[in-house]
């Protein structure tokens, strides 16, 4: 990569050059395409703290920048090996950079994997870039939000597909995190010391997304002069 396009990591200052001369030898991560080295390194410039516990769902290039600057870092994602020079998976396994050793890789849909995982720890960042369809980002949101340390990164990944451009929205507008950037279609945000939303309740009126667009008639609605107009299906059906 050109210089300019190449920022340097400050937990391991060898990592950007080693997965791009990784990318330059076995192409991108896979057929869908992948996040870009320079948002990687950004995100990593963003993350606080030297100790850093990580989990991501999809695996690639992160995998292996995550594998080399975190002391724990969990993947979800599909063994596609059986897909050989297009696998994700081998991909960053056969890449001479990555820190097997620091990797638990739970395979498997996260549909599936995520509602029966146990082993959470606190989390310095979490990046959601496993299927992309309606609910699945969200189903991933779910499980992980409530383990995202105070001041850890929550990055979600493809918002430029409107359901996960939603969600971004969403947690956008939440008093649990605070919006730090985006680097092209990558939204990056970061926790808050606000209490975590109760994940087993309901409390839709207590959400800032819901209370700037409810009915304007009624007292749950936020009075910070944000306000949005209400969802009103009258006369469509």
């Amino acid at each position: 990569m050109p210089a300019p396009l190449q920022p340097t990591a400050k937990r391991d200052r060898m990592v950007a050059a080693e997965i791009a001369s990784h990318e330059k030898s076995a192409g991108a991560a896979h057929g869908a395409g992948s996040l870009p080295l320079r948002t990687l390194i950004r995100i990593e410039n963003l993350l606080n703290g030297s100790s850093v516990v990580s989990a991501e769902t999809g695996c690639g290039k992160s995998t292996i920048l995550l594998s080399r600057i975190a002391t724990r870092h969990k993947v979800f994602c599909l063994d596609d090996r059986d897909r050989n020079d297009a696998s994700s998976v081998a991909y960053f396994m056969n890449c001479p950079a990555t820190r097997l050793e620091t990797i638990e890789t739970v395979f498997g849909p996260t549909q599936l994997t995520l509602p029966s995982y146990e082993r959470h720890a606190p989390y310095d960042l979490v990046l959601i870039d496993g299927p992309h369809g309606f609910p699945f980002p969200e189903l991933e949101y779910y499980y992980f939000y409530p383990h995202v340390k105070a001041g850890g990164l929550l990055v979600v990944d493809d918002v430029n597909i409107p359901t996960i451009g939603r969600l971004a929205d969403f947690i956008s507008e939440d008093r649990m995190f605070e919006t730090v950037e985006f680097i092209g279609a990558t939204a990056v945000f970061r926790r808050t010391d606000a209490p975590v939303f109760d994940p087993v309740g309901d409390g839709w009126w207590l959400q800032d997304y819901n209370r700037r667009r409810a009915d304007f008639a009624r007292e749950i609605f936020l009075r910070d002069g944000k306000r949005r107009a209400p969802i009103n299906f009258e006369g469509r059906y």
